[in-house]
């Protein structure tokens, strides 16, 4: 070393010494940068931590869209799993009508089926709290309330106690005039699966569907549906229901006047009601609330859990019967003929003649057979 000239030494290593001087420069004005940055934030610690927020605010944006399907992809298994078993939507009906007896004077509006447990929600003054009873607690057979009997229809699911549980809505009780309304891809998607359960449930004429609710199914102009609805007669203690894109304009006196105990036709409606109007308020995230109630379920999945399982919907229970009717009937003839729940929205193939809507659930050991709802078409 003694004997190298700097300056060849420097001439053969110029490459090496240029590029760590250009690192060590890009180095020093990066600290300098940063400790600008750091010195605007209030120092190194409070940049630190605002940095980990940034990074965790970073971090969330990209992992929502993965939570939401997978969250998505859970409801939907759940929805399908518990509404093919006619086990959930029974134990709804008897609960809601239990309920009507044990919370009287409150209301009961809606219930959450778990595993092992059904909460109904109840309204009134003082804000009841829920009303909770154990599956296997419940009536073997619908109590008969002082009132109509539920009718409840699936409106997603929601977290309760740690449990992801389905929640009914019962159309049986409150205003005549249920909208569904907020944003507008949801609140469609809601009415139709909202359509499709009634049209399965209910007897053939007490559904009458208007033009604009399905792209697949014509209808008739509002007010001709109005007057088709309103014309028919109550079946099994059942009012007629209208589905609909808008109310008629104007608004018919019916839906105008105060509703009674039994009104004599219920309406849905896609978009802001008029009248005395129960609201289901939807947003772009896939979720439905009642306002005024704690009620927030996630319906994002409902429409295609609801095409899956349709076939296996069961109908809706008419009244026991009497002990004078029942004597030598056997099986008492629910329904007359032609009275079967209409296709508008089925996905399924269409039934074949004769055949039945839906059989009896599978009973507990301990509970008795109760009225079979099988729709028969033999006249009485």
């Amino acid at each position: 070393m003694r004997n190298v000239d700097p300056f060849v030494w420097f001439r053969q290593n110029s490459d090496v010494i240029f590029r760590w001087l250009g690192i060590a420069g890009m180095a020093l004005l990066l600290f300098l940068l940063l400790r600008v940055w750091a010195m605007r934030w209030g120092g190194w610690r409070a940049a630190r931590a605002r940095l980990r927020r940034e990074l965790a605010v970073t971090a969330h944006a990209f992992a929502k869209p993965v939570r939401a399907w997978l969250g998505y992809r859970r409801a939907l298994r759940l929805l399908v799993r518990r509404l093919r078993d006619q086990a959930t939507w029974r134990d709804a009906e008897r609960a809601l009508a239990a309920a009507r007896r044990a919370a009287a004077p409150a209301r009961p509006y809606a219930a959450l089926v778990g595993v092992g447990t059904v909460t109904v929600l109840l309204a009134g003054r003082g804000e009841p709290e829920p009303w909770t009873v154990a599956r296997a607690d419940l009536p073997s057979v619908t109590p008969q309330a002082a009132d109509a009997r539920p009718i409840v229809v699936a409106a997603g699911t929601v977290d309760l106690a740690g449990e992801q549980q389905c929640a009914f809505l019962d159309l049986a009780v409150g205003p005549p005039v249920l909208s569904v309304t907020g944003d507008e891809r949801a609140s469609r998607a809601l009415l139709q699966a909202l359509a499709a359960q009634l049209d399965v449930r209910l007897p053939r004429p007490l559904v009458v569907v208007a033009e604009g609710v399905h792209r697949d199914h014509p209808g008739q102009p509002v007010r001709a549906a109005y007057r088709m609805a309103r014309e028919t007669p109550p079946r099994l203690g059942i009012a007629p229901v209208l589905v609909a894109a808008e109310l008629p304009d104007p608004l018919p006196p019916e839906l105008a006047a105060p509703p009674g105990d039994t009104p004599a036709l219920r309406v849905l409606v896609r978009g802001p009601g008029r009248g005395y109007v129960r609201t289901l308020l939807t947003d772009r995230h896939g979720r439905v609330a009642v306002p005024g109630t704690p009620l927030l379920a996630r319906c994002d999945a409902l429409g295609r859990a609801i095409a899956r399982v349709l076939p296996g919907i069961p109908p809706v229970l008419p009244p026991a019967p009497s002990s004078e009717a029942a004597t030598g009937l056997g099986e008492t003839d629910l329904f007359e003929e032609g009275e079967e729940p209409a296709q508008v929205f089925s996905a399924g193939p269409p039934r074949p003649a004769g055949a039945a809507v839906a059989t009896a659930p599978a009973l507990r050991p301990t509970q008795t057979a109760e009225p079979s709802p099988a729709v028969k078409r033999t006249a009485p």
